[in-house]
C-alpha cells in the first residue's frame, strides 16, 4: 500500500478522492490473477496498470507515458501488459470509430466507409444465421470495429496505424482480430469493391474543394457554349475609295420674260447710233 501511495504521489494523483482505494482493489485482483506469472513485464506493470484502471473507472485522466516510465517499460510493452490485464479481468472496452478517428486521424472518407462496411457485414453475415442468433450477436464488438477500420485503410492504400497500435487501443488479441478481418472481407465485398473502383474519390475530397471544382467546371461549360466558331472567308475585295458625285450646275431655264428682255438688249446694242447733222 505504501508503494501504491508513492506512485500516486509521483503521478500527482494522490489528492483524488477514492482513487487510492479503487487502485488497491484492482491491485489485489491483478495479484490474484497473475500470482504465478513469470512474465517480468507484467510484474513491473501491475501497480501502474491498477492505478490506470482505477482512473478509468472514476473518469480521471491518466498519463500512459508516465505509467510506462514508472514501470521501467517501453510504451508499447506497457500497453501490451495493460491489454493482457484487461482481458484477464474481463474489462475489455468496446472501441468506437469516433475514438479511432480521434486517435489516428485517418483521411477523410475512412470512417464513413468503415460504417458502411459494418452495415453490409451485419446484413450479409446476419442473413446466414438464424434470427435468434443474429439478435444476440455483438455487432459492435471491438474486433469488428477495429477490423473494419483497418480494412478500409488498407483499401484506401493509406498506412494510418500499425496493427500493434490498433490491437492495443481495441484491447483484442491478434487471433481474434485476424478472424474478424477474414469475416469482414468475406461479407463486405461490395463496399470494399466500391473503394477499389474509385468510389472513395468524392469521400476523400473536402466539401469546399468539391464546390470549387463544380464552379470551375460550370464556368468552363459556359465559356465553351459562348464561343463562336469562326467561319472561313474568301479573299477580301480591294477596298475602293468612295465615289463622290460631282454636282453639275443646273441648267437655267430662261423664262419667257427674261428671253424677251435679252433680245431687246441685244437689239439696242446692235442698232446704229444716228450721226449728228451740222
Amino acid at each position: 500500500m505504501a508503494h501504491l501511495n508513492s506512485l500516486l504521489t509521483k503521478l500527482q494523483l494522490d489528492g483524488i478522492p477514492n482513487l487510492a482505494a479503487k487502485a488497491a482493489q484492482y491491485s489485489d485482483q491483478i495479484h490474484q490473477r497473475f500470482s504465478g506469472s513469470k512474465v517480468h513485464s507484467l510484474n513491473l506493470a501491475k501497480l501502474p496498470v491498477a492505478i490506470q484502471l482505477a482512473c478509468e473507472s472514476l473518469s480521471v485522466e491518466f498519463n500512459e507515458a508516465a505509467g510506462s516510465t514508472l514501470s521501467a517499460l517501453s510504451l508499447r510493452e506497457y500497453k501490451k501488459c495493460l491489454h493482457d490485464i484487461r482481458v484477464a479481468l474481463g474489462l475489455n472496452k468496446h472501441i468506437t470509430l469516433e475514438e479511432l478517428d480521434v486517435r489516428f486521424g485517418p483521411p477523410q472518407g475512412v470512417i464513413d466507409y468503415s460504417r458502411k462496411l459494418l452495415v453490409e457485414f451485419k446484413q450479409s453475415f446476419g442473413a446466414t444465421m438464424p434470427l435468434s442468433v443474429s439478435r444476440h450477436m455483438n455487432w459492435a464488438d471491438s474486433a469488428y470495429i477495429a477490423g473494419a477500420f483497418a480494412l478500409v485503410c488498407k483499401h484506401f492504400k493509406k498506412r494510418v496505424a500499425s496493427k500493434a497500435d490498433i490491437l492495443a487501443i481495441a484491447s483484442i488479441k491478434p487471433k481474434v482480430f485476424n478472424n474478424a478481418l477474414s469475416k469482414l472481407e468475406e461479407f463486405g465485398k461490395r463496399t470494399l469493391a466500391e473503394i477499389d473502383g474509385g468510389g472513395d474519390t468524392m469521400a476523400r475530397t473536402p466539401a469546399k474543394k468539391r464546390v470549387h471544382e463544380a464552379l470551375v467546371d460550370a464556368g468552363k461549360s459556359r465559356d465553351a457554349s459562348d464561343t463562336v466558331t469562326p467561319t472561313r472567308r474568301g479573299p477580301r475585295a480591294a477596298i475602293r475609295p468612295p465615289v463622290t458625285a460631282t454636282a453639275t450646275p443646273a441648267q437655267a431655264v430662261p423664262d419667257e420674260i427674261g428671253s424677251i428682255a435679252r433680245k431687246r438688249t441685244r437689239a439696242q446694242i446692235e442698232e446704229p447710233t444716228p450721226t449728228a447733222t451740222r
